[in-house]
C-alpha cells in the first residue's frame, strides 16, 4: 500500500516493544513482552484491521475484473455488489455458483496466509436465495461454513 519504511518502522516498534502484567491478587505481576499481534482495546488494532480489510477489498475486485467472482448488478445502472465491510464483518454477495463459491473460498483462504487474519467459519453462514437445501448444504461444505 506503499506506505514508508519510516511508517511501517513505527508500526512494528508500536507492536513489538509492548509490555504488559497481569493482576494476581490485585497485585501486579512483573512485565512481560508481548510478541504476538495487537491486544484487545489497543488504539493501533482497528487502524490496522481496516488496512489489512482494504487489502482484502482490493483481492476481491482483482479477481472481480478477471470473472473469476461474480458479484450482483443493482439495478438502474446501480453499483455491482460484490463484499460489505463493517467493524470486523463481512459480508460477500455473489452469483450463485459453484466456481464462485470455490474461488472465495480460495480467496479467503490467501487473505489468512497473507494477513494472518482467519474467518471463523463456524460463526460464518452461507445464505441462498431460490436454491434447494440440498444445493445450500452441498455449497456450504466447500467453504466449510453453516448453512
Amino acid at each position: 500500500m506503499a506506505f514508508s519504511d519510516n511508517w511501517r518502522k513505527w508500526i512494528h516498534g508500536c507492536l513489538s516493544s509492548s509490555k504488559a502484567s497481569i493482576l494476581v491478587n490485585g497485585t501486579p505481576t512483573e512485565e512481560f513482552s508481548i510478541t504476538k499481534g495487537v491486544r484487545q482495546g489497543d488504539p493501533l488494532s482497528s487502524f490496522l484491521f481496516i488496512i489489512a480489510m482494504e487489502g482484502l477489498s482490493i483481492a476481491i475486485k482483482s479477481v472481480c475484473q478477471q470473472s473469476l467472482f461474480k458479484g450482483i448488478q443493482l439495478p438502474n445502472n446501480g453499483p455491482c455488489l460484490t463484499h460489505l465491510l463493517y467493524a470486523d464483518d463481512a459480508i460477500f454477495i455473489g452469483k450463485w455458483d459453484k466456481c464462485c463459491i470455490k474461488n472465495l473460498a480460495r480467496i479467503l483462504k490467501c487473505f489468512h496466509i497473507s494477513s494472518g487474519l482467519k474467518v471463523n467459519f463456524h460463526k460464518s453462514r452461507l445464505f441462498g436465495i431460490g436454491v434447494t437445501e440440498d444445493e445450500l448444504e452441498e455449497q456450504a461444505k466447500i467453504i466449510g461454513c453453516l448453512k
